[in-house]
């Protein structure tokens, strides 16, 4: 037979209001009462029914997640994100809704702001990189119409909610490693540099190296566009240019591993001829040859973070407006041997 919400009572030891105010948040439920009421849920496999509780409470249960279409998902990044993000939506009792977008130009941006707001999603969700000039939107938004946002992939701004990665700091964290083990002539491979994150990945490149009293020279700079082929092609670059180069911080793994295979092919050895490191700690950087050292971002956990805000804001918007916060994750280098020279 199906569970109830008074066999859920009866198993917790209270009433069947103290269960219906535990799932709804109408009235405050003591933390311990909380946990007693989730546990005997689970015991029960109780399900709650989310669209009685939406009519009582005005709410869906729902968050929309606008993301930029289909190929971007093969993008290291976004699938972590979007793991955390389901993860802690599962706690919190939210389902997901993906929106997707192209360009996305103004028109449609307010366009899926719109569809997001007929859909009655309870919050947005922004998991689109910022690329120069496609956030100069936020600035005409109307708050009132749409549900709150959180916005990832962006630089820190007062005026939002924002999960951000510290980038700079990631890679003069990269690089700092590569001046400790006696380089001195480290090039970067960018990614595309309208992206917010190439640009902060250059600027902790170029700090590091000026905190040394190293040559942060522009021939030691290579564009690439995150894909292996351009970690191939920078890598050559940089070693047609200087031949003194004795590292290359790469701002993502596939472009690393494309250095690396660039670095051989040229009968060059990593780590003995030549030092490499790489952005993003992708699974399969472990199993390169020799393995990579790169640097997690703390990607599952932006994701998780950003529901965690979004779900304060929602709860705010019942009682009383919340301002708007800033998360900035540091992220960590995790060092193997293509980064370390034989002793």
């Amino acid at each position: 037979m199906k569970t109830t919400v008074q066999d859920v009572a009866r198993r917790a030891g209270v009433s069947a209001g103290t269960v219906s105010n535990a799932l709804t948040g109408k009235r405050h439920v003591a933390e311990a009462t909380h946990r007693r009421i989730l546990d005997a849920m689970e015991e029960l496999g109780y399900q709650p029914n989310l669209m009685a509780r939406g009519l009582v409470n005005q709410r869906s249960h729902v968050l929309s997640i606008v993301i930029k279409e289909f190929s971007d998902l093969g993008y290291y990044g976004y699938s972590s994100v979007l793991t955390g993000i389901q993860r802690k939506a599962n706690q919190l009792g939210y389902s997901i809704m993906l929106h997707f977008v192209d360009g996305p130009s103004e028109e449609e941006i307010f366009a899926t702001l719109n569809q997001v707001s007929a859909h009655r999603a309870d919050g947005v969700l922004w998991v689109i990189h910022e690329i120069e000039g496609n956030r100069n939107w936020v600035r005409d938004i109307h708050p009132e119409k749409y549900p709150p946002i959180v916005f990832l992939h962006m630089h820190p701004d007062p005026a939002l909610s924002v999960v951000s990665i510290d980038n700079q700091a990631g890679a003069n964290m990269a690089v700092s490693h590569l001046i400790e083990q006696g380089c001195r002539t480290i090039g970067i491979i960018t990614g595309p540099l309208d992206w917010w994150e190439s640009q902060a990945r250059l600027a902790g490149w170029k700090n590091a190296l000026q905190q040394a009293g190293l040559d942060a020279d522009s021939s030691l700079v290579v564009e690439g566009d995150w894909l292996a082929d351009s970690g191939k092609t920078g890598m050559e670059t940089l070693l047609d240019r200087r031949p003194d180069l004795d590292a290359v911080f790469a701002s993502n793994d596939r472009m690393a591993l494309g250095a690396l295979h660039t670095a051989r092919r040229r009968g060059l050895s990593i780590p003995e001829d030549l030092l490499l490191v790489g952005y993003d700690n992708t699974p399969e950087g472990a199993s390169y040859w020799p393995p990579l050292t790169s640097v997690r971002q703390g990607l599952l956990q932006s994701g998780q973070i950003a529901v965690e805000d979004l779900h304060q804001r929602i709860e705010s918007e019942i009682n009383e407006q919340t301002a708007p916060r800033q998360h900035i994750i540091q992220p960590e280098l995790i060092i193997r041997q293509s980064s370390m020279r034989s002793r």
